[in-house]
């Protein structure tokens, strides 16, 4: 295999990254012990809505916001004194508003954590890990550290995590965010808050006569539970499902919006997934 070949896959990575944040949230406080493994695969539901134009096709207006244009024509004819007659047409530009649509389309995330450090000082240990979820605009990558916080033990939890998204070139996207949870027999309920700088959209880098960085912020609440299943081979250690609401955000934005921003409201997207510890 060529080494043209073989860098491929990297490549697309780089070009893949869509510098918005992940919504599949399944963190639950936890820190895994130094050596420890798990690997996770979600599927859900997330919001994106979409503006469309009844007539005409969508455009911006000087500042920005999405608008629909059409063009329209009128025939008109003169008589001339002589009786004879000529006509011409004449054109116009209209503008209507656009009409917003809540869709709804599938996510596929993968997880994966590993155990860095025991137990030091007031912590309990710290963790490694990594986060792909796509379609987001199109696919967004994640690299966090979680630090387990003092009180966490095999029933209760909660930890510090923190992190960055890879983006576009332009910049990268930055988080923090609160996990915690607690253990009921198999289930562990958790919850969690996050606040996230996105990066800037590839649409917003050209939308002037320079490259300009806009970045957006991103706030995140979930909650959900996990279900540790019996230890049989041929089937996963442990099932999730959860719920996250956006708090600034109804959703990704639509693929063809002129503009690059996403939609303001409250979305909420849901996910169910599965995993193994090693």
């Amino acid at each position: 295999m060529s080494s043209k070949i073989r860098l491929f896959p990297f490549v697309l990575l780089i070009f893949l990254q869509g510098c918005l944040a992940t919504w599949m949230r399944m963190e639950d406080g936890t820190v895994l012990q130094p050596g420890r493994s798990e690997f996770a695969m979600v599927a859900g539901s997330v919001p994106r809505p979409e503006d469309v134009c009844d007539k005409g096709w969508k455009s911006k207006d000087s500042l920005g916001r999405a608008i629909c244009e059409d063009w329209n024509y009128r025939w008109s004819e003169v008589e001339n004194p002589d009786g004879s007659s000529y006509g011409y047409s004449e054109q116009s530009m209209r503008i209507y508003p656009v009409r917003r649509v809540e869709t709804r389309e599938p996510h596929f995330a993968m997880m994966w954590r590993l155990g860095a450090l025991g137990p030091f000082g007031p912590f309990t240990g710290l963790e490694l890990g990594i986060q792909a979820e796509g379609a987001t605009n199109p696919v967004s990558q994640e690299y966090r550290l979680a630090l387990g916080l003092p009180g966490s033990d095999s029933v209760v939890a909660h930890s510090l995590i923190g992190g960055w998204g890879t983006g576009l070139w332009a910049d990268n996207s930055w988080f923090l965010q609160y996990a915690a949870s607690r253990r009921f027999g198999a289930l562990r309920t958790y919850g969690s808050f996050r606040a996230t700088l996105q990066a800037s959209q590839f649409q917003d880098l050209f939308s002037s006569d320079k490259l300009e960085h806009r970045r957006t912020w991103d706030y995140q609440a979930a909650a959900g539970v996990r279900a540790d299943l019996p230890p049989v081979s041929v089937i996963p250690d442990w099932m999730v499902m959860g719920a996250t609401f956006d708090l600034g955000n109804a959703g990704y934005p639509d693929f063809d919006a002129p503009e690059g921003g996403q939609p303001s409201g409250i979305g909420m997207a849901w996910g169910v997934g599965m995993g193994w510890s090693w």
